[in-house]
């Protein structure tokens, strides 16, 4: 069966998924690509094999430059042109706008991967037509909680390239922030509370320039509650480098609300425990959180859990196993895919 897979980006940091894309391979499908933006060579360097990638990419040229209507004629003329069966969008509804009158047309089911809970005019048009609707958590996609085509799937970490890593951490107050710098992570929540902290606590924070405003206040309010020695913007870190980050923290503190990235999962395979709203938690298996959004419960929970966290790292290696492998999760959304359901 040829799957169409549409993402954002293949290379470097958002080479996972790539990792995506080879589950679907596992799975025996005959996998197209169509991305914003591909560096074929990063993928490679990201991923750390020499194999070759089998599925066929199409970029639709942001890494070259062109502009968004070129890349909305290139892109209908590659589906047009492409031959598959099922379309599969990862975390990108825009295209279920663009491509609707010609898989409408077709006949073709769409599916969509979508962990977030804002509403667009992409993701209202696919809510009509695409078959099933797969994400992580259920505080995604609120809008479809009452539609059948909403499945809930957990999320996927691929455990071949996430082996279990021990942690070797030596300082229980070295905190970890790694996440997209957005309003939506609201990583002042973790400032804040680092400021009620004693000062021996310190915060490394990774992680993609998403929203440049969003960053600059950030900064204002690292100097403004006097934390300059005690916080680290360091940006973004490809995905190879980011299990030497994890093993080296014991906690890594991320308040995005209703949703999991999946650096909390990545972290857990490396003995890091994560730091997360009362939902998120629940979603993710873990069995502690702050008792409030709010920095003083921030501040509680490291100050109780630095040096103890809830889980030891084999049971958070098995928890991340049991509930949110990608394989586990590919399995999931295939029985929906491969009969056209």
């Amino acid at each position: 069966m040829k799957l169409l897979f549409i993402t954002q980006k293949l290379h470097g940091q958002d080479a996972f998924g790539a990792l995506w894309i080879r589950e679907f391979e596992r799975r025996g499908y005959a996998v197209e690509v169509i991305c914003l933006e591909a560096r074929p060579e990063l993928i490679q360097a990201t991923l750390g094999t020499d194999a070759p990638f089998a599925a066929a990419i199409h970029s639709l040229g942001k890494e070259n430059g062109t502009g968004k209507v070129r890349q909305i004629l290139l892109f209908l003329r590659l589906i047009l042109m492409l031959r598959y069966d099922r379309v599969f969008i990862h975390m990108a509804p825009v295209w279920g706008l663009f491509g609707a009158p010609v898989w409408v047309l077709r006949r073709v089911p769409v599916y969509l991967w979508y962990t977030h809970y804002t509403m667009q005019a992409g993701l209202w048009l696919l809510g009509l037509y695409a078959r099933r609707m797969f994400c992580a958590t259920p505080q995604s996609l609120p809008q479809y909680d009452k539609s059948p085509k909403k499945i809930v799937t957990g999320h996927g970490i691929d455990l071949q390239y996430w082996p279990a890593r021990k942690n070797v951490s030596t300082d229980p107050c070295k905190l970890l922030v790694v996440h997209r710098l957005s309003r939506s992570k609201r990583l002042e929540l973790i400032i804040r509370a680092l400021a009620l902290l004693p000062d021996s606590y310190t915060l490394d924070v990774y992680g993609v320039e998403a929203e440049k405003e969003y960053v600059a206040e950030m900064h204002r309010l690292v100097q403004e509650v006097k934390l300059m020695n005690r916080v680290v913007f360091h940006g973004s870190v490809p995905s190879k480098e980011l299990p030497e980050l994890y093993v080296q923290h014991g906690l890594i503190l991320n308040m995005a609300s209703e949703t999991i990235d999946k650096t909390m999962l990545e972290a857990m395979t490396c003995g890091c425990y994560p730091v997360t709203t009362k939902g998120n938690a629940e979603a993710i298996g873990i069995p502690a959180a702050p008792v409030a959004n709010t920095p003083e419960a921030i501040r509680d929970f490291v100050l109780t859990y630095c040096e103890h966290p809830p889980l030891g790292g084999n049971e958070m290696y098995a928890l991340v196993a049991g509930r949110h492998s990608l394989t586990g999760l590919v399995q999931k959304m295939n029985v929906y895919i491969a009969s056209g359901a």
